[in-house]
């Protein structure tokens, strides 16, 4: 079943407002029947550092990423904060915090939690093809904004690769090649609307 428009949009408009938290996630029940869950993206010196943590994998995955996803989970579980078996739970990302958000989809899915949806945006590749083999039937919306650079790492020669087809968004500016500023949340957000504003892709 296809995430409703408002639900993936609210999704986006977290993975934003997480950042001035300095939270790892944030959660969100604004929509009925879902619940929300943004994991923080690349924000301090130290997610860049697990952003280049890939040279060595762990169980087919990113090994940074792998880490964050298990601090993660492990604050959810704590807390029971997300894990309403009652809602659909949608979990949300931007850049590192999509790698990180695909690889808490992935503990749940084979843990046996269906009822989740992935939304991500500007992610990198997470994994290997076992990851990408293991959750192939989760539904995952995987947003990529212009020429966004981070979603062309960590290189495939190493191995990596996304685990489900890009949904591309148009740079408000395509004349240029600028992978950097492409990648920023806000023109994510702001792109993300204009593209589900068109009557084709009304839900």
């Amino acid at each position: 079943m296809t995430l409703p428009k408002e639900v993936v949009l609210t999704a986006l408009r977290c993975c934003r407002d997480v950042y001035p938290h300095k939270q790892d996630y944030l959660v969100s029940r604004k929509i009925e029947g879902h619940t929300i869950l943004a994991v923080e993206g690349t924000n301090e010196t130290t997610d860049w550092v697990t952003n280049l943590k890939f040279l060595i994998k762990r169980d087919d995955c990113h090994r940074g990423f792998r880490n964050n996803a298990n601090r993660t989970l492990a604050s959810l579980v704590i807390g029971y904060e997300a894990l309403d078996p009652k809602r659909k739970l949608v979990i949300a990302g931007h850049s590192l915090g999509g790698a990180t958000a695909t690889l808490i989809a992935d503990a749940l899915w084979e843990a046996g939690n269906t009822n989740i949806g992935l939304v991500t945006a500007g992610s990198p590749r997470p994994g290997g093809r076992r990851l990408r083999r293991r959750i192939k039937d989760l539904e995952h919306l995987r947003f990529v904004h212009g020429d966004d650079i981070v979603a062309g790492t960590p290189p495939w020669l190493a191995g990596y690769v996304h685990t489900h087809p890009a949904i591309k968004l148009k740079d408000a500016d395509d004349t240029r090649f600028d992978g950097v500023a492409d990648h920023n949340i806000g023109d994510y957000v702001t792109a993300a609307e204009k593209y589900y504003s068109d009557k084709r892709v009304a839900m």
